[in-house]
């Protein structure tokens, strides 16, 4: 993000007073990051579309009745992410959700990598995708969030619903695991399906 915490906060104080500058600061900086994160929760691209252009109608239709958010990046995602579910549970649609009712989060590779051997790279991107479909939706999300957006460990908690410190055990856990298997080109890895 361009901008840190306490300028985003003074964006929203900005948008909150009828700013209409300040809205479109905010579905520019946010767009992609939201599209990113919503492909990992559903693969109907429409359905995500659709979510995605509720959450903004609704910042511009609840303005006045909206609190402010300690974190927009965090707001953003839990709004789009209870938007999904919410669809998907209006439209009943059973693929994207888990057999408890949770959304199913899927990781996917970026196809590109100028910066890795080609060889090497097909490789391990193969080995790291069994290793990561083998681990459950939530530790997919966790890794997610922790890789691609500011959020704190307590942030991504309250959005998964699971103490900071359950998220912190499964990042430390799940990296280790990786790491042994991946060595130094975990991180390089990890950066390229963190992009779509």
């Amino acid at each position: 993000m361009t901008k840190d915490r306490s300028q985003w906060s003074e964006v929203w104080m900005r948008f909150r007073s009828g700013d209409r500058y300040a809205f479109s600061e905010i579905y520019e900086e946010f767009i992609d990051v939201l599209f990113a994160y919503g492909s990992k929760i559903t693969h109907d691209r429409e359905l995500l579309k659709d979510c995605i252009q509720d959450v903004f109608f609704n910042l511009q239709k609840y303005n006045p009745k909206l609190r402010h958010p300690e974190y927009l990046e965090f707001y953003l995602f839990r709004a789009l992410k209870n938007a999904i579910l919410a669809r998907i549970k209006k439209n009943k649609i059973e693929t994207s959700l888990t057999n408890d009712g949770v959304l199913q989060f899927d990781l996917k590779f970026h196809e590109e990598s100028e910066e890795l051997d080609v060889e090497s790279l097909e490789f391990r991107r193969k080995a790291l995708g069994q290793v990561l479909n083998t681990l459950d939706s939530q530790k997919r999300e966790i890794l997610f969030l922790k890789f691609s957006t500011g959020l704190s460990y307590i942030e991504i908690g309250q959005l998964l619903s699971i103490s900071p410190d359950s998220v912190k055990k499964q990042v430390y856990r799940t990296l280790g695991q990786l790491r042994n298997r991946f060595g130094e080109k975990l991180l390089e890895l990890l950066c390229i399906w963190v992009k779509k």
